[in-house]
């Protein structure tokens, strides 16, 4: 889930994934993501704040208009994994008035986006 060009295959409207910090990802680890959402493309700065490698990661990311939080949690079942995901969202200024659209607009995009995780996964 941390590959780079991986997560370009799975996460809905990624273009772009620049690493701003180096040693990989780790706590502290920061990242430029590009997102691009009805033509326009949005920029978050991304930190991890929890990396337990293969079991459990959290990360925060910030831009002007929003601030989101999102927990990875990978456990195994037998020869499979289950992925429980948990999220929180705060938008910022005029945004507000929108939480209840984005809070839709958000769940089905994570429904989509674990649709072609596990696609790729079980390609692989």
């Amino acid at each position: 889930m941390d590959d780079i060009e991986q997560t370009k295959k799975w996460l809905g409207g990624l273009i772009e994934i620049e690493a701003l910090t180096d040693g990989g990802n780790r706590v502290g680890a920061k990242t430029r993501h590009v997102y691009e959402e009805n033509g326009r493309h949005i920029e978050m700065i991304e930190e991890t704040l929890i990396y337990d490698p293969n079991r459990r990661m959290k990360i925060e990311g910030k831009n002007d208009q929003m601030y989101i939080t999102a927990e990875y949690t990978l456990t195994p079942i037998g020869d499979k994994t289950r992925i429980d995901y948990s999220a929180t969202m705060k938008l910022k200024g005029w945004m507000r008035i929108l939480t209840p659209l984005m809070m839709r607009i958000s769940c089905k995009k994570g429904e989509e986006d674990f649709s072609r995780l596990k696609a790729l996964v079980e390609s692989a």
